[in-house]
């Protein structure tokens, strides 16, 4: 489920019932996933710390008329939402008819009728990494891990959406995550980024960065995910396994950082 009665907009519901009740739980708080819900605030949250983002516009459901002022090719997403929800092969546009397109099929395949978020598309490593644990308790980066697209029809964009998590008769079905063969530098570069927005985003307990490398090998963050698919095949997954980790061991750095942020003695929980 993605939330209360499996709407995404309500992944905060469960949480904050829970803080209401007083019972303990892994993961962000409520104000954590409402930030992160919202990938516009996220962008200017990340903006504010130096930290490179896509250029983007930002479209209204009123707005007919509209400056775009990235070149194509563009990528169209939800502003708001998770789960790739939007997000497919018809998200690309490479010009102004397929953009209209890319725009009218999120609203009607998806019932979304809120703000688009149309961001310049990025052709270098798509990059995930993970943290387990907290600030300061102590946590763990995971390695970080690159999609692999050779396996997708030359005439498809290479981007990692709703088909690629949700379609198994979609060729991106088929996609594979391989470690990042990245320089000290930038491997240095992106996870103290990733650090930073933990702290300022007030993450908890386990949490995924998503970037991308622009043409000129430049990192930039597309979205900050602070309650990953926690499922034996998901991303935070595959980087624990590039770490040395157990799918088993995962939940439990998992479920001790919670402990040890709560100050909970697991022998006794």
């Amino acid at each position: 489920d993605e939330g209360f009665n499996n709407e995404a907009i309500k992944e905060l519901h469960v949480p904050s019932l829970l803080e209401m009740l007083g019972i303990p739980y892994t993961g962000s708080n409520p104000q954590c996933l409402a930030y992160c819900y919202d990938k516009s605030l996220v962008r200017g949250i990340a903006r504010e710390m130096d930290i490179r983002v896509p250029e983007a516009i930002f479209i209204r459901p009123e707005d007919n008329v509209y400056e775009l002022k990235i070149s194509f090719p563009v990528l169209v997403k939800p502003n708001f939402g998770d789960s790739s929800l939007g997000i497919t092969q018809k998200s690309y546009a490479e010009n102004v008819e397929q953009l209209a397109d890319a725009i009218q099929s999120i609203r009607d395949h998806t019932g979304y009728d809120k703000p688009i978020l149309v961001e310049e598309f990025l052709n270098g490593a798509d990059l995930s990494v993970g943290i387990i644990g907290n600030f300061n308790e102590g946590y763990t980066i995971l390695p970080i891990i690159e999609e692999d697209y050779s396996c997708l029809p030359k005439e498809l964009p290479r981007i990692c959406g709703y088909e690629a998590k949700w379609l198994p008769e979609s060729p991106y079905w088929n996609l594979q995550s391989k470690p990042a063969n990245l320089g000290e530098k930038l491997e240095k570069y992106i996870e103290e980024a990733c650090l930073r927005l933990f702290e300022r985003l007030e993450c908890r307990d386990y949490c995924r960065f998503d970037w991308r490398l622009d043409g000129r090998g430049e990192p930039k963050l597309l979205e900050v995910n602070p309650n990953p698919g926690w499922c034996w095949d998901g991303h935070l997954a595959k980087m624990a396994k590039y770490k040395g980790m157990s799918y088993t061991t995962m939940i439990e750095e998992i479920l001790k950082a919670a402990e040890k942020r709560l100050k909970i003695n697991g022998e006794n929980a």
